[in-house]
């Protein structure tokens, strides 16, 4: 049975108590959120893409965005950028720490050619660790949820997510202050399909970060739309937060400079939602 997000942000509340060029930010980060904590600590953030990926209408492919030497991935993701309608969707986006970057693997749903591009957060911030979270199986036709957290004296920063074959994003989000959320759905109907599964990363720091929601919107059946969030003045974006109905599909999932841009396919029968939120640093 799918969780709804209020659901999922309750039930991590008692576990845990695109696009421009690569622009360095120079940041001093809070070390704490109250009055009275630590002095800020300066750390350095910057966006880097990917190679480009084509994908032939039937085509999954794995893609990936490097972060420089010194740094760590925060957050990632990718767009569409040579159709941001088309039904390219997303059955993994997450860090990987030995490698020192963020990997996607996408699948071309539509019937036409398709460029996929990553891009990948990094930041000098040395605290940065990351949690896998147990995997989760997914009957055929379900949407399942997963969550990954940071222990409870650390907070999290950004997520991501992996599923089986044929299994896809509808929703990776801030759960809470300490934990990552995530939902996906098993495109396979037939009753005869073996099982699938998904799970969860966790992006986790020392330092406390901004979680800013941006636009709802709702989307028809069949139906393509784009939520946005932006962070505070003067801050930029750690990673991006999405969450949306069942069988709405993310077509794009991607840091902008400011914050985060997302696009998703309703392909169900109902008017489903999709929501937006970014996590920021400031200065």
């Amino acid at each position: 049975m799918r969780r709804t997000r209020s659901t999922a942000r309750t039930i991590g509340a008692v576990l845990a108590s695109v696009l421009s060029l690569s622009v360095p930010y120079a940041l001093t980060a809070p070390d704490a959120q109250a009055d009275g904590g630590l002095a800020p600590a300066t750390r350095g953030v910057s966006q880097q893409p990917g190679h480009p990926a084509v994908l032939y209408a039937g085509q999954e492919r794995t893609v990936a965005a490097y972060c420089p030497q010194g740094t760590k991935p925060t957050g990632g993701g990718a767009s569409v950028d040579s159709d941001l309608r088309s039904a390219v969707y997303f059955r993994k986006s997450a860090p990987d720490p030995a490698g020192n970057r963020w990997v996607l693997q996408a699948y071309n749903a539509s019937p036409d050619v398709q460029t996929v591009h990553p891009r990948v957060i990094c930041s000098t911030d040395s605290t940065l660790t990351y949690d896998v979270g147990m995997e989760a199986q997914l009957e055929p036709g379900e949407t399942g949820y997963s969550s990954a957290g940071c222990d409870n004296t650390r907070f999290v920063v950004g997520g991501g997510f992996e599923g089986g074959d044929r299994t896809f994003v509808t929703g990776s989000f801030f759960l809470n202050i300490r934990a990552w959320g995530v939902h996906m759905k098993y495109t396979n109907y037939s009753p005869d399909a073996p099982p699938s599964s998904q799970r969860s990363f966790a992006v986790c720091s020392d330092t406390q970060p901004t979680w800013k929601p941006g636009t709802t919107i709702e989307l028809a059946p069949g139906e393509v739309g784009n939520a946005t969030a932006e962070c505070p003045a003067g801050q930029v974006p750690l990673s991006g937060d999405v969450d949306s109905s069942i069988d709405v599909l993310l077509t794009t999932s991607a840091p902008t400079p400011t914050g985060w841009t997302v696009w998703a396919k309703n392909a169900g029968f109902d008017q489903r939602k999709l929501l937006a939120a970014v996590l920021c640093t400031a200065p």
